[in-house]
């Protein structure tokens, strides 16, 4: 009885700390979905109205983008090896085509005037076939000289397509997807409607926690052709945009699921 009646005592005495220990935790339990639902709410609209945001891109080489330029470069590479080796070959031809007009030349000066002797008579049949070989020669010779205009004019055209084919291989071999060929490389995707607040040498800006504890982790050195599509970094949904090259003044960063360009996005945090 003395029992039953020690515990209704303690109960009495631990009722009023169990309520206050409940109601603590209602408030910390409802604290936190407030936070959370306000944490929520301030990251929709900051994203709904933010357009500073790029996502980092970290490229191996087994990325489709190093795959096709990869692709691409061995293509323009055997492309000029072809317009290089025809060049040749019609410098060849007209090589040939001047050693058959300087042999054309030297025959006709050696037997034209025989021949054109013999001509006025045409009175034996040595006369007669010499006189047709000169004049096959000469056809020959115009024959030549046409060529030789057309092959000249070729010759020129390949050149021109030499130079062209090569400025494009320079220009296809800077590409910073190659550098991932043999490591990672990490760019940024740009949506196009962040595409304005962004250039060439803008400053990107990292956050430790959330959209607080910014600093700044490189830059911008060049916006890639292409269009290119990419998750938001916040609702996962496809954006359109371009690719930028970037350098990382703290390599971590590239391990993050944003950047921001320009500025911290909540300025002095």
């Amino acid at each position: 009885m003395e029992t039953r009646k020690s515990q209704g005592k303690l109960r009495l005495v631990l009722q009023p700390t169990l309520i206050k220990i409940y109601k603590i935790a209602g408030i910390v339990a409802l604290g936190a979905i407030l936070v959370g639902l306000l944490s929520f709410l301030i990251i929709n609209v900051f994203y709904f109205f933010n357009h500073t945001w790029v996502r980092p891109v970290v490229i191996t080489p087994t990325h489709q983008k190093v795959i096709d330029a990869s692709t691409t470069l061995a293509d323009a590479r055997l492309r000029a090896s072809q317009f290089e080796t025809e060049r040749l070959e019609v410098n060849a031809e007209l090589a040939q085509i001047d050693r058959v007009v300087a042999s054309v030349d030297k025959y006709l000066v050696d037997l034209g005037p025989m021949a054109e002797s013999d001509a006025k008579g045409l009175k034996t049949i040595d006369a007669a076939m010499l006189r047709r070989q000169v004049d096959e020669a000469k056809l020959q010779r115009e024959e030549a000289i046409g060529h030789r205009i057309s092959l000249q004019q070729r010759a020129q055209h390949m050149a021109l397509r030499i130079n062209e084919q090569g400025q494009l291989v320079d220009q296809l071999a800077a590409s910073p997807y190659l550098r991932a060929v043999g490591r990672k490389v990490v760019l940024v995707f740009i949506p196009y409607n962040n595409l304005p607040n962004v250039k060439v040498g803008t400053k990107l800006y990292g956050c430790s926690w959330g959209l607080t504890l910014c600093s700044r982790v490189g830059r911008i050195i060049s916006l890639l052709d292409g269009e290119v599509q990419e998750m938001h970094p916040h609702d996962e949904t496809l954006q359109r945009g371009v690719m930028a090259e970037i350098e990382l003044s703290k390599s971590a960063a590239g391990g993050d699921k944003v950047l921001f360009a320009g500025g911290k996005p909540l300025w002095l945090l």
